[in-house]
């Protein structure tokens, strides 16, 4: 599937290999596979602008006032790679293109929202389009940054996961309400549907935490179509302060605790820094993250938790005109990975072509790889492994 966002697409290549930070802008000529999105989701002035600068290396408002940002704020940031690096070392493709992570900045949510209270329907349908959701909670205060209802992140947290909800609730309501009135002609599936539909309200209700993966087949399905919210895959972003973050204190602490029930992760993040840390020449970004004991960018942080949050794993196409990577889930086939490619290269689909990109990187050559007997071929039917190199074979 080939999409690209409304107007001009801008894209981030800040943690990339150094060699590799010009593919990236060579996509805003051609239309992206968006692999999946994350929708920055928080309370007004929690720093959900500011961290969407740093880790897309943009310029967004960030002004000290609610409801600054009234319009999502959207780009598309190329997921660091380096086996993509390594790969195109050794391959003679004119192009090389990372995959992608499509970044939405959503605006403020506020108790009420769910009944249109600041906007509050407006933020929540675009909350809707998105693949996973990462919660923005500053652990923080700051007499120069007003902030709606103080700064509990623990109560933040909740205020916002049961605007969540009672939007939900609102969808469900509406559906089954419809659905009541046709089912009366004895129709056995809207029967089917009002039972699933109410099965879904009940569990919504009554349970703090529920998310896609503790529901039925039928339950996901219903819940993907009217597009649920609340049941989303989610991760919280911690925004602490500096010294939060040489050295985590018990708000942290807290946070983790109320947290680990839910089996959520929470990555800790000065947005401040890292929309400091773009400033700097790219090589001395890494020097700069060590100072405060990390190892990488919040880009990166987030990429790694919403490849785990959705099942994702990458995969790899080359040709003399481009080396590319993709996005595929887990549990994807050839003839998966073939349809994300092109839709009649799924439909002409032969066979398949596969090495793992470590195999490949062993003997430096495609012809090398052949001659050991090491490329298999694979039916449509194969499930891909994360690094895994494709050649489709399709009519």
């Amino acid at each position: 599937m080939y999409i690209i966002c409304d107007g001009e697409p801008f894209y981030s290549n800040q943690f990339l290999h150094p060699e590799t930070a010009n593919f990236a802008s060579d996509m805003r000529k051609e239309r992206i596979d968006m692999s999946f999105s994350i929708g920055i989701v928080g309370l007004p002035n929690v720093g959900k602008s500011t961290l969407f600068n740093a880790i897309t290396d943009e310029s967004a408002d960030c002004s000290n006032f609610p409801f600054c940002t009234i319009e999502p704020n959207k780009a598309i940031a190329s997921v660091p790679d380096d086996m993509l690096y390594h790969i195109s070392k050794y391959v003679s493709a004119k192009k090389t293109t990372p995959t992608t992570l499509d970044v939405i900045d959503i605006a403020g949510l506020i108790e009420g929202s769910h009944k249109g209270e600041g906007l509050g329907n407006k933020f929540l349908s675009q909350i809707q389009k998105v693949d996973a959701i990462a919660h923005v909670l500053r652990l923080f205060k700051d007499p120069h940054i007003s902030h709606t209802g103080g700064t509990d992140s623990i109560k933040d947290l909740e205020t916002v996961e049961t605007e969540l909800k009672l939007k939900d609730l609102e969808i469900i309501g509406k559906r089954i309400r419809s659905v009541e009135k046709q089912a009366k002609s004895g129709d056995k599936e809207l029967k089917k549907e009002l039972d699933t539909l109410t099965l879904l309200e009940k569990k919504i209700s009554e349970n703090e935490w529920i998310k896609l993966t503790d529901v039925q087949d039928k339950e996901k399905a219903l819940a993907k179509e009217l597009g649920l919210i609340s049941l989303k895959p989610e991760m919280i972003i911690a925004n602490v302060d500096e010294a939060t973050l040489k050295n985590p204190g018990e708000k942290l602490d807290n946070l983790k605790e109320h947290a680990a029930g839910k089996n959520i992760e929470i990555i800790p993040i000065s947005a401040k820094i890292e929309e400091e840390i773009r400033e700097l020449p790219k090589e001395e970004r890494l020097e700069f993250l060590a100072e405060f004991n990390l190892t990488m960018g919040s880009l990166e942080k987030i990429i790694l938790s919403g490849y785990k949050l959705l099942d994702l794993i990458t995969f790899y196409t080359f040709n003399e005109k481009e080396l590319r990577a993709w996005t595929l889930t887990k549990s994807g086939t050839t003839l998966d990975a073939a349809s994300k490619i092109h839709t009649d290269m799924a439909k002409g689909f032969i066979k398949a072509e596969v090495v793992s990109a470590k195999v490949f990187l062993e003997h430096k050559s495609l012809k090398d790889v052949k001659e050991k007997g090491l490329l298999k071929i694979e039916g449509k039917d194969c499930k891909v492994n994360d690094r895994d190199i494709l050649y489709i074979h399709f009519k």
